[in-house]
């Protein structure tokens, strides 16, 4: 039976003796113990200036190594934090994700590059996403996350520091990332921007909230623009953030895309053969959660789905999504495993099916 208070253990691990000369964590860990306000925002304003100075002089090695090193995910979370308050200046780089939930029946490409830029700019200022899209220039090319995410954070600093021509001609030479495929799969690339505040410090466009009503516009002038023969295609746009909360948001995102999309074709095949679906959840050593839908009896139509944990993933997040999935799906047999599982079982990943767990707590036997 389902549990009515989804859980799963956080099978990351942290540093137990994180260094004790590094004056981030030292700050984090000030900024967490603080019990006022005003006490938490001045170490706050001091952790952010401290970042500030080290990323001026590309110095990021101390940041890195606090990253790495943070012991818990309150303080992770806190530092990241702060470094996006430090990246943040007049100018801003800030992008969109978008997942895409592509099929075909043979090999395929979706293309690397909005078809028409100029008309995407347009309906961003149409729906209210962007109240001045003058002052927004948007990059034509769709950028692969890896590409993203090897822009270091000295040089976003620098980027916030100039202008926004500066910033957009810099970010101009990243490569266009096309999406091949060959059956059914979903991507997540980003649509990257810049803007200027202006003289009372506002951006022409709204960052971060939820999807609103622009979504499907958007995602209906995406398809459009994106249309491959033989393709079909699902664009699914989040909302746009700088570029460092995008990165985690278009991750998460594409994640939770891909557990539905596993969750309704393996469903919808068990059911098929007459089979009533059994799902099981589990963390797993390595930082990884695990998902399986499988059927008592039946060894052969199992599939398994994984969800690799990044330092701000929330497990007890992912775990509610996950139930309130398999509620949706109508899925009554719903077992979380209590207790950190293993990687491997030898040389094999371990997922756990139907007949391996008691239904009960699922206890594992």
């Amino acid at each position: 039976m389902s549990q009515s208070a989804p859980s799963l253990p956080d099978p990351r691990q942290y540093s137990a003796t994180p260094p004790v000369n590094n004056d981030f964590l030292r700050q984090a860990g000030v900024i967490l113990a603080a019990t006022t306000a005003d006490e938490k925002e001045m170490w706050q304003s001091a952790l952010k200036s401290s970042l500030a100075e080290h990323l001026e002089r590309e110095e990021m090695l101390p940041i890195s190594v606090a990253l790495a090193m943070a012991d818990s995910q309150a303080v992770y979370r806190t530092l990241w934090q702060a470094l996006g308050d430090a990246l943040d200046g007049d100018t801003v780089v800030f992008a969109l994700p978008l997942v895409l939930v592509a099929g075909s029946k043979g090999a395929a490409r979706l293309p690397g590059e909005l078809a028409d830029p100029e008309g995407f700019a347009s309906l961003l200022g149409r729906v209210g996403l962007v109240s001045d899209p003058a002052r927004v220039a948007w990059l034509p090319q769709l950028l692969h996350p890896d590409t993203l995410a090897g822009v270091k954070s000295s040089q976003l600093y620098r980027l916030a520091q100039g202008s926004a021509d500066a910033a957009r001609d810099t970010l101009a030479a990243l490569p266009a990332a096309p999406v091949s495929l060959s059956g059914e799969g979903v991507f997540l690339r980003y649509v990257v921007g810049v803007a200027r505040r202006d003289a009372n410090g506002e951006l022409p466009i709204a960052l971060s909230g939820a999807v609103g009503a622009w979504g499907m516009p958007l995602m209906q002038s995406l398809n459009a623009m994106l249309k491959t023969d033989g393709v079909t295609l699902f664009t699914i746009p989040r909302a746009p953030q700088a570029l460092t909360a995008a990165l985690v948001a278009g991750g998460q995102a594409r994640h939770e895309v891909a557990m539905q999309v596993f969750a309704s074709n393996r469903i919808r095949r068990l059911r098929e053969l007459s089979l009533e679906p059994v799902a099981i959840a589990s963390a797993h050593e390595g930082g990884e959660l695990r998902f399986t839908l499988s059927a008592r009896g039946d060894v052969k139509n199992w599939e398994g789905f994984v969800w690799p944990l990044s330092p701000l993933d929330s497990v007890p997040l992912i775990a509610r999504q996950f139930a309130e999935l398999m509620a949706d799906c109508r899925v009554d047999d719903v077992r979380f495993v209590p207790q950190v599982a293993a990687d491997k079982d030898g040389e094999v990943p371990v997922f756990f099916t139907a007949d391996e767990l008691s239904p009960a707590g699922a206890v594992i036997q």
